[in-house]
């Protein structure tokens, strides 16, 4: 990320009073927020954004996981004045999943195809493409997988792979190998099966103009905890909302 995009986002979660995580390291989730409803402690994923244009730019190489992660986060959107050397906040918008949805919906349908498609083609590999590929053999050996899956899986993950023994050796059948060509294969399609940074439209933000998602200072904290808490009410259940243990 820009030096200057980061210190732009930064300075919208202490604003908004949320947990920010510096190295991004909770699998991509910019920062959290914590908020009590009606006595019961929820916790929100949030995406932090912030744009100097009218438009919004989101990620590279945008697939279904994007697509999976943003429908259960808030978006926190900082509008700034394109200045080069000092830009200036001029509004803000808080978005809930339920908002993003329409724009997120056009994102994925223009990917779902090729999704499908790498999904399709995956799943009729059979035991000849394993043999093409990695070699006929009886039973097939963590190396052997790792050559194949490369670096998709954990350690842990290679391990539990070793479905059969034979002798004192854990190994990995031809069927479990099968299914990791297929993962492999998975994967290296869904790699094409993204958009380049989509941007969030001008057109699906201005809806939000004269609501209350435009969040105005100097309660910033207080307003997106309060469009949080009439999320969690309006939706229950929904997946954004995390109910933290005590619940």
């Amino acid at each position: 990320m820009p030096v200057q995009d980061d210190e732009r986002e930064r300075e919208l979660v202490r604003m908004f009073n949320l947990d920010w995580d510096p190295a991004h390291q909770r699998a991509g989730v910019d920062a959290v927020l914590d908020v009590e409803v009606d006595g019961r402690p929820y916790q929100f994923e949030v995406e932090v954004k912030s744009s100097t244009g009218t438009t919004v730019s989101t990620a590279r190489d945008v697939g279904m996981e994007h697509i999976q992660k943003w429908r259960r986060k808030l978006f926190v959107i900082g509008f700034y004045s394109s200045e080069a050397r000092r830009p200036e906040l001029q509004r803000c918008l808080c978005l809930t999943p339920v908002d993003m949805e329409p724009w997120i919906a056009s994102v994925e349908d223009k990917i779902l195809i090729d999704f499908k498609l790498a999904l399709r083609a995956s799943r009729r590999l059979v035991l000849k493409d394993l043999f093409d590929v990695c070699g006929q053999q009886v039973t097939y050996s963590v190396e052997d997988a790792k050559r194949l899956h490369k670096q998709q899986w954990t350690a842990e993950e290679y391990a539990a792979a070793q479905d059969i023994v034979v002798g004192s050796e854990r190994r990995i059948s031809r069927k479990k190998m099968l299914e990791i060509l297929q993962l492999r294969s998975k994967y290296i399609a869904e790699r094409g099966a993204t958009l380049n940074n989509p941007h969030v439209t001008k057109t699906h933000l201005d809806t939000f103009a004269g609501t209350n998602r435009l969040v105005n200072g100097p309660n910033w904290a207080a307003g997106i905890r309060q469009i949080a808490s009439d999320f969690v009410r309006a939706n229950p259940g929904h997946p954004a909302a995390i109910a933290l243990p005590g619940a």
